[in-house]
């Protein structure tokens, strides 16, 4: 369903609440972002097929590089699962990551893809990507990370713990009566995976509680200025760029 594909808006809509598993789900990411992209646009993520592969997206499916791969992303689903990509020693789990990292996915774009995938990202961006994806997707995760992580680099408060969260999900509450309904053992599983991906995407030091700051590359830069609202979701200050 197209609803299930795509950046999260929530008004007078419930969250979506299935980042149970899988942490920031990176090396998925990009290898998934690699499949996707050889299949859309025949080729490899080879730099100086990079733009190749984009025109011959936007040919076929008449999407701009700047717009989110949305539901298209599902295509190369099934694939995935049968050739077993991600090397997942079990059916069911393989089943899980592929369809949770796909769905993440939807919510960059053909541009932001390529870079995921291609030889010239980094770790620490794709990471970065993976972390905006994942908030883009779940818009609970995206105004965490504006509303607490950031503020907090930006306060110079950089303690940050379950507690804060707590805070935060049950201010949230008041408008979106479902987390109350969420029950004990899957609200566990949501505040832990969310800090697993924090503390996976870098941005976050479980042993001592701490936020970490970010500075993305000035090839990242350039791609999230696109998308300039991709910045709100990293602890760092836009006048460093």
């Amino acid at each position: 369903m197209a609803g299930s594909y795509g950046a999260e808006t929530t008004q007078g809509e419930r969250y979506r609440l299935s980042f149970t598993v899988g942490g920031l789900l990176s090396p998925q990411g990009r290898a998934l972002a690699e499949m996707y992209l050889n299949r859309m646009g025949g080729g490899s993520t080879e730099r100086s097929s990079q733009t190749k592969v984009s025109e011959k997206v936007n040919e076929k499916s008449d999407k701009n590089a700047d717009e989110e791969v949305g539901e298209s992303i599902a295509a190369i689903r099934q694939q995935a699962i049968e050739e077993n990509v991600l090397a997942i020693r079990t059916d069911s789990a393989n089943r899980r990551v592929v369809a949770e990292t796909t769905r993440r996915l939807s919510a960059l774009t053909v541009g932001e893809l390529a870079y995921l995938a291609g030889p010239d990202s980094s770790t620490s961006d794709r990471e970065a990507l993976m972390w905006i994806a994942m908030c883009r997707y779940y818009a609970i995760v995206g105004e965490f990370a504006s509303e607490v992580l950031k503020k907090h680099h930006l306060t110079g408060n950089t303690h940050l713990d379950f507690e804060d969260y707590d805070r935060f999900i049950a201010d949230k509450a008041t408008w979106h009566p479902e987390l109350e309904t969420v029950s004990e053992g899957t609200a566990k599983k949501l505040r832990s995976n969310l800090f697993k991906a924090m503390r996976e995407a870098h941005l976050f030091d479980k042993n001592s509680d701490t936020v970490l700051s970010f500075l993305p590359s000035p090839s990242l830069t350039d791609i999230l200025r696109k998308r300039a609202d991709s910045f709100g979701y990293l602890p760092m200050r836009e006048s460093s760029l």
